[in-house]
């Protein structure tokens, strides 16, 4: 895989998001952290609006992901007061800690919704274990994954980037953009 061109690549593993499954949201807060003049729960709206613009109706739940050490009790409460299931990791570990929670609930989510569903990932993930295994709900389960940053060798959809970020802070214009927009129904 380390040497195929975009185009080859986009039809080996094209961008699919299902209409008609439900949608699961796992964001890593530290890693894209609500921008200046937003709070948990104008976010927890724009993250359902942006998957409902693109026609998929059914239910989005969205997981925040934090180190116990930089949030404060006022902003653990507003992201659950917004509606976020929001997970506070105490462990050692550091990011690592924080991503292998978000992975063990990604799995424990797809197995409770199974495809078509869709996943959505807004974290910096670095580690390759971690990575290939969301990637393998894509290639192996069938999945629509959006992923806010993947390497190559995970074999995610092209496309699958920051712009869905873009689409929780400016409405939902821009979930597809530079991809194949390969939207399919759950049939």
């Amino acid at each position: 895989m380390s040497h195929i061109d975009e185009a080859t690549y986009k039809k080996l593993y094209p961008l699919r998001f299902y209409k008609d499954g439900k949608t699961g949201v796992f964001w890593d807060v530290e890693d894209y952290p609500i921008p200046d003049g937003l709070d948990p729960a104008s976010i927890y709206q724009s993250i359902k609006e942006a998957v409902k613009k693109h026609g998929c109706d059914a239910e989005v739940t969205i997981h925040a992901y934090a180190d116990d050490n930089t949030f404060s009790d006022e902003l653990r409460r507003q992201f659950s007061d917004g509606g976020f299931k929001f997970e506070v990791s105490t462990a050692e570990g550091g990011k690592y800690a924080i991503h292998c929670a978000m992975y063990a609930d990604i799995m424990i989510w797809t197995l409770e919704n199974p495809t078509p569903s869709n996943l959505v990932v807004l974290a910096n993930i670095m580690e390759d274990d971690i990575g290939e295994g969301i990637g393998c709900l894509t290639t192996v389960w069938f999945y629509g994954v959006l992923l806010s940053q993947a390497k190559p060798k995970w074999r995610l959809p092209v496309g699958s980037a920051p712009s869905f970020l873009t689409s929780i802070f400016d409405g939902g214009e821009e979930i597809f953009s530079g991809s194949s927009q390969d939207n399919v129904s759950g049939s």
